[in-house]
């Protein structure tokens, strides 16, 4: 009897893990592609944004989702430079004083890493 548990909970085990390999977005979660942000008249150019490269240095998405930004593109609203500078949006991070993996995360005044 002990035999079959046992036998059973390597079983149940063993398609444990091959769902988890098998499934999509289940081992990791796959990123979004890269995007434009809507431009305002006055901006300096272009900005694109990059989950990639965010998520290589933020551990998790709810860092910035659900307090920062909604997960729907367009539902967090404008985000504008004087949103920013009060940190909201990207300001809460881009403060040139928050910390992130032992980093200071550059300013939110240094225009040319985002705009292009």
């Amino acid at each position: 009897m002990r035999r079959i548990r046992l036998a059973g909970l390597a079983l149940v085990a063993a398609l444990g893990i091959g769902l988890v390999t098998l499934v999509p977005g289940w081992a990791q979660v796959k990123m979004p592609p890269d995007f434009a942000i809507d431009k305002a008249e006055s901006s300096p150019g272009q900005v694109t944004f990059s989950h990639e490269k965010h998520k290589a240095k933020v551990e998790k998405c709810t860092t910035c989702h659900m307090k920062h930004f909604k997960m729907k593109r367009g539902g967090s609203g404008q985000i504008t430079l004087a949103a920013k500078q009060e940190g909201k949006f990207c300001g809460a991070c881009h403060d040139g004083k928050t910390r992130i993996g032992g980093v200071v995360v550059f300013a939110i005044d240094e225009c040319d890493k985002c705009h292009r």
